[in-house]
């Protein structure tokens, strides 16, 4: 079970339902920063579908952080230096406060979860064990997170967006790969450049902590809250032995919680780099203009000397039989 991904893959995401069954030719553009760029011309149609994929997905992951390729999808959406934000320099400042009360709440919780990975207690997250200090610690990130809803935009990035007539924007995480696309009218084509690229080149990860919480009580819905998804997790983790695709794409709970806004952004900047993106765009367009819309626009982003970390880990050959055997009450 091995899944390929390439810049054609990325065409075919996008555009299955408009394309299938028909002969296309793809004119693939490659930018000096890496970034390969697919175009489609469609004369008559009204809008143009417009997407770009980075090549990594929850199997680009290592333990102690599953799910943040996922929680990546989220993070993207919440804008920029100029998008998202009544003040960017107290918005910045009090992000860097919430890292630092962060780190301390951590530092707070290494002896519990020391505790209870070496079967001393049972929850880590008793409220009864914590320390006076760390009481008045997440007292002080609830307070710093209220001050940040007070200067943030919500749902800036979309707004735009739909205000200029853009629709089906959404975006999806694999264990491979990541897409975001939306269809804007053919008029707006620049529109999409300069948001698109905006978000690359200076995103800025405002209410990462409150949006990891989100992503989390998604994760209890959809997986812990279902019995097909608590067995199809089991499943897995049988199926897979040494491979990562062993984890689940939106991450093991305890994960989910712990994984800090700084290895978050370590993880950007090796998988979010313009050699490791592809972009995609089929409509009424000029591909001239679309080139060069292109080159002003992605070719700002700065193409990154590290090749980004490929899976190393290779599942190991099954020795013998393997059962599940599973029961859960459901409606009939």
């Amino acid at each position: 079970m091995e899944r390929r991904f390439g810049s054609l893959g990325c065409a075919v995401l996008l555009l299955a339902t408009t394309v299938a069954a028909q002969e296309v030719s793809v004119e693939e553009v490659m930018l000096d920063n890496g970034m390969t760029v697919l175009l489609l011309p469609r004369p008559g149609d009204p809008n143009v579908a417009a997407g770009w994929v980075a090549k990594v997905g929850s199997v680009y992951e290592r333990p102690g952080i599953t799910g943040v390729a996922h929680l990546f999808e989220h993070m993207m959406f919440k804008g920029t230096s100029t998008i998202g934000t009544r003040n960017i320099e107290q918005d910045l400042q009090l992000i860097a406060q919430l890292d630092q009360v962060k780190a301390n709440i951590r530092a707070e919780e290494t002896d519990l979860l020391e505790a209870h990975r070496l079967g001393q207690i049972d929850d880590p997250n008793d409220p009864a064990r914590r320390s006076i200090r760390h009481r008045e610690l997440l007292e002080e990130f609830d307070v710093l997170l209220a001050e940040q809803e007070e200067l943030i935009i919500k749902e800036d990035f979309s707004r735009i967006y739909s205000g200029q007539g853009a629709s089906a924007m959404n975006a999806g995480t694999s264990y491979d790969y990541t897409i975001y696309f939306v269809n804007v009218p053919a008029n707006k084509l620049e529109l999409w450049f300069w948001l698109e690229s905006d978000r690359l080149l200076n995103p800025v990860f405002r209410e990462f902590y409150s949006e990891r919480d989100v992503v989390h009580e998604e994760r209890r819905m959809r997986t812990d809250s279902t019995p097909t998804g608590k067995f199809q997790e089991q499943f897995d983790a049988l199926f897979w032995q040494s491979s990562p695709y062993s984890w689940p794409v939106v991450g093991w709970p305890s994960d989910l919680e712990g994984i800090t806004r700084e290895e978050a952004l370590s993880f950007f900047e090796l998988y979010y780099a313009p050699n490791n993106l592809t972009a995609a765009l089929v409509g009424d367009f000029d591909p001239s203009e679309a080139r060069m819309l292109a080159e002003r626009y992605f070719g700002r982003l700065q193409a990154s000397d590290r090749p980004p970390p490929q899976p190393r880990t290779r599942e190991m050959p099954q020795l013998g039989e393997k059962r599940m055997t599973a029961y859960a009450d459901t409606n009939p």
